[in-house]
Order: C-alpha cells, then sequence, then structure tokens
C-alpha cells in the first residue's frame, strides 16, 4: 500500500518524466561534426579527378522541420596546404563569406518515426560567396537509435559553379596552377549524423 504521504512525491516524478518526454520529442536535431563528412569532387585537365573535404560542419534541423547545414569554408582540406589557402582566398573569399549555407524544409514527423531506412528527397537552397542557388537530390535517411539519425546521400548532388558566380575563382586557380582545364561541374556527396 503507497504512503499517503509519498503520493505527491510519486506525482511530481510522473509530471517530471512525461514532461522530458515530450521536450525530447520535439528537441532540435544538431549535427555531429565528428560523425559526419562532406566530400567534393574537382576535375582538372579534363581526366584528373581528386576528392576533397571539409572539416567543420555545424547545423541543426528544428522543431518546425527547418533544417540547415554550415560548411566552414576555412575548413576545405585537398591534402595540399597552397591549394587550400588558394581556395579560401580565390574561390571562397572566406574573409567575406566564411561559410557556405544549405537550407530546406523536411518533414521532421516522418524522419522522427522512422524504424527503417527511408529514402528522401531534398529540395534544398545553397548560399555560398553571396549567391544562392537550388539543389535538389536524394537521400537515405537511417535511424541508428531513438536519438540519433544519419543521412547520406544516395547519388553524388552535381553543383554547377554558373549559377553561385564561381567561374572567376576558377580560372583564377587554373591560371595559378598552370592547368588546361578545371571543371565547373562539382559532384558533392555527404554522410550527415544528427543526434537529439
Amino acid at each position: 500500500m503507497t504512503d499517503p504521504m509519498q503520493q505527491p512525491t510519486l506525482r511530481l516524478t510522473l509530471f517530471l518524466s512525461l514532461l522530458i518526454t515530450a521536450v525530447s520529442a520535439q528537441a532540435d536535431w544538431t549535427l555531429v561534426n565528428e560523425a559526419s563528412r562532406l566530400n567534393f569532387v574537382s576535375t582538372k585537365a579534363t581526366h584528373i579527378a581528386e576528392t576533397h573535404t571539409f572539416n567543420e560542419l555545424s547545423g541543426t534541423v528544428t522543431s518546425d522541420g527547418s533544417a540547415e547545414l554550415i560548411i566552414d569554408l576555412s575548413s576545405v582540406h585537398t591534402g595540399i596546404d597552397i591549394r587550400d589557402q588558394r581556395m579560401q582566398s580565390m574561390l571562397f573569399d572566406v574573409v567575406s563569406f566564411p561559410d557556405a549555407r544549405i537550407r530546406a524544409e523536411i518533414d521532421l514527423t516522418a524522419i522522427e518515426t522512422l524504424s527503417a531506412p527511408s529514402t528522401l528527397a531534398i529540395d534544398a537552397e545553397l548560399s555560398l560567396a553571396g549567391q544562392t542557388a537550388p539543389v535538389q537530390g536524394q537521400v537515405l535517411v537511417v535511424p541508428t537509435n531513438g536519438n540519433r539519425v544519419s543521412v547520406t546521400t544516395i547519388a553524388p548532388i552535381i553543383v554547377q559553379a554558373s549559377p553561385l558566380g564561381l567561374e572567376s575563382g576558377i580560372e583564377a586557380l587554373r591560371e595559378i596552377a598552370g592547368l588546361p582545364s578545371i571543371s565547373y561541374s562539382v559532384p558533392v556527396t555527404f554522410s550527415l549524423t544528427f543526434a537529439r
């Protein structure tokens, strides 16, 4: 038999437990940088392709379904320091535009109720170096536990330099490197982990 003196304490404990569960269900999702990766491929001299990455990513998916991925452009990593520096200054202009942002609206309820991997179409907006362009693709969403989910590109997303006004930066890189060509089409892949 429950001690009447303990009933208020039990009610308070139950209320707090329900409150914490409700808040957790509506909590924002935050990108886990150390468990995430974004790569892009550059093609030079027609046939030479190289994979590069960004080391610093951040982002959130809010309770209303607003998703944002922030790419620290100064964290570009190509494996060659001087090339990293040239990309930062000549292509991205990180002094004026330190990051790139990808924004999208998603059905958060569908993601939070997933019990198995599922595909999701992404219709997003990329802001880079003062310009904005639409990007589309498909991702595989995999719930790893109740509080973590991974989002991975099914196929590379092709980002075109022209709508973002990056042609002059690419040409400057091509000239300083003494290359005959650098492609204006850049395949991008990512594997992102979000936690709440």
